[in-house]
């Protein structure tokens, strides 16, 4: 039987295969906003203004003092794969601009309506091309100002099917919003200003990365940044307190270029790691430094994720960025656990990125900073056992005072950081976690999808202070019952089987091994967190002391393993002004 015609392969028109390929690079208008702010980033522009329609679906306009462009460029700069950026495929390999593959304005004419006008530097007079749904272009002599002014409206017009799937006003406002914001922290040294109808949503001058991110973010997010500067990542991050939930203050470049890649943002949180809760995300922008031929920018059609040759290597330096500017900067409003020494210590590491004072005299002029410390033989002054103790509210926080100074201490939070570094210096110095062993072994049922997991890391395990062996089928639930022979020493007395059954379902979710540091960090904080008295209970004088004096011999006290904080500040004069005196 012959082969019906409509089965057969042919060749598209060249108009639907445009439309095809429009798809790829323009999804909404946060698209042509991305396409156009970079492609006057890469023409050299000083200040970039950009204006939108409810939201972009019913205009955009982006006007820039950059170079522009003579006649012929123009006209040509909407044919697709036209482009003055590279013109070899060695070009490929050394890619610095923004844009390359010259897509950008060919898949946007073919999808809405666009006017361009434009005059190169010097020149008398500038250029206009119309064209609407990739039609033939329009070219006509204009008077203009120098640089480009480009309109694009209607968006998807012609494409009925793709216009349905745009979203509300506000929600793509929203979405063309992230990407000038990620586009101007890049670029600190153009002016960008957004307009949103009649209304100017941010008009921030060029200045440093640091102005910039008080223009878009305020006072408040400028104020509680920290600098990183190390060899190959540059920029700041937040404090642990100004994480969210959601990842859209994370804002990573890749030598400028604006990049969503997993990797880099799970180094960034595990740089962090137990100082901001899990499912949150910290405040970052970070640029990442790499000779181009070093990283693949080609792989994706809106440039938005890379490839590196070397990811593991991306991952550490990003990492170690991370946990080296958090080891020396304050997070803790002020409250010191070291003294002036160890502050000057970090001082000189810090001494140029202008957001903290971290000598010593500023330590004594009572407004010290904790010093995060990797040296645990530096010889520390303790002050929390010069807290003198208040009291207690609610069977939760201690009251305590120094001088000018109170302070509230999360009972069960201090109780559980302490806890956690004590298990986490056992690790560190001795390869395991100290023992107990029970008098009566204490069973445990496990899911029968446990059990195998749990035969496999029972080394792993009893690194952790866990001693576990097989004990027979449980017809019940049809896995397998365990004994459980010795438990970590700081859970000397309680039950641990509902700790193993955590474990072990976490052992199964994570592939059955807690070799790796992230995963033994996990293990040994839910040991920490089952060894504390949960629940509001008062503290006698005795353990409050005691609870004082186990934060003063161990490192970064100021928050709990989940993140939370540990302890606040008040001063004399916060108070006083509370009550107007």
């Amino acid at each position: 039987m012959p082969v019906q015609d409509k089965n057969r392969i042919k060749i598209l028109p060249p108009i639907l295969a445009s439309k095809i390929a429009a798809g790829e690079v323009v999804e909404r208008p946060a698209s042509v906003v991305k396409e156009l702010v970079e492609n006057s980033v890469d023409a050299g522009a000083t200040t970039i203004s950009v204006y939108l329609a409810e939201g972009g679906k019913r205009g955009i306009r982006v006007v820039d003092d950059g170079t522009g462009m003579g006649r012929d460029d123009a006209t040509i700069a909407f044919h697709r794969h036209s482009t003055s950026k590279i013109s070899t495929e060695a070009d490929l390999d050394s890619i610095k601009t923004m844009g390359f593959r010259g897509e950008a304005l060919a898949s946007i004419s073919t999808v809405s309506r666009v006017v361009l006008r434009t005059k190169r530097k010097g020149e008398i007079t500038g250029t206009k091309v119309t064209i609407e749904g990739g039609a033939p272009p329009r070219v006509e002599d204009e008077g203009c100002p120098e640089g480009t002014t480009i309109e694009v409206s209607d968006i998807f017009f012609n494409t009925p099917g793709r216009k349905k799937f745009l979203r509300s006003i506000d929600s793509e406002f929203s979405r063309s919003l992230e990407v000038i914001k990620a586009t101007a922290l890049s670029n600190p040294g153009i002016r960008f200003k957004l307009t949103h109808g009649s209304k100017t949503v941010f008009d921030a001058p060029a200045g440093s990365l640091k102005e910039r991110i008080r223009d878009i973010f305020g006072n408040e997010s400028a104020e509680k940044l920290i600098a990183i500067n190390s060899a190959l990542v540059k920029g700041f991050i937040g404090s642990p307190e100004a994480a969210r939930s959601t990842a859209r203050t994370l804002f990573l470049y890749v030598n400028h270029r604006w990049v969503h890649d997993k990797g880099i943002t799970r180094a960034v949180i595990n740089g962090y790691g137990t100082f901001i809760e899990a499912g949150r995300y910290p405040f970052a922008v970070l640029d990442i430094i790499t000779p181009p031929e070093d990283v693949d920018v080609n792989i994706h059609p809106a440039k938005s994720e890379v490839r590196f040759k070397n990811q593991g290597f991306i991952y550490d330096i990003v990492k170690a960025a991370i946990v080296e500017g958090l080891a020396g900067r304050s997070l803790a409003e002020g409250v010191s656990v070291y003294g002036a020494a160890t502050i000057a210590a970090h001082a000189a590491a810090n001494e140029d990125n202008g957001v903290y004072d971290f000598t010593a005299a500023a330590a004594a002029k009572g407004h010290p900073a904790l010093a995060f410390t990797q040296h645990p033989s530096e010889v520390k002054t303790p002050l929390f056992l010069d807290l003198e103790i208040c009291g207690q509210i609610w069977g939760e926080f201690l009251i305590v005072e120094s001088g000018e100074e109170f302070y509230i201490i999360d009972q069960h939070g201090a109780a559980e950081r302490a806890a956690f570094e004590r298990l986490k210096n056992d690790f560190k110095n001795s390869g395991r976690v100290r023992s107990q062993a029970l008098l009566l072994p204490e069973r445990v049922e496990t899911a029968p999808e446990e059990h195998d997991t749990l035969i496999g890391a029972t080394e792993d395990l009893a690194s952790v202070g866990f001693e576990i062996t097989p004990f027979g089928g449980s017809s019940r639930t049809g896995g397998e019952t365990f004994l459980i022979k010795s438990v970590p020493g700081i859970l000397s007395g309680m039950s641990a089987a509902a700790l193993i059954k955590d474990i072990a379902s976490e052992l199964v979710d994570s592939g059955g091994s807690i070799k790796a540091d992230a995963a033994i960090e996990a293990v040994l904080m839910r040991i920490a967190c089952h060894s504390i008295i949960r629940g509001s209970r008062p503290l006698t004088e005795d353990e409050a002391k005691a609870l004082l004096k186990s934060l003063s011999t161990i490192d970064f006290s100021a928050y709990c393993p989940h993140g939370r904080p540990v302890i606040k500040r008040f001063s004399r004069s916060e108070v006083d002004a509370m009550f107007k005196r």
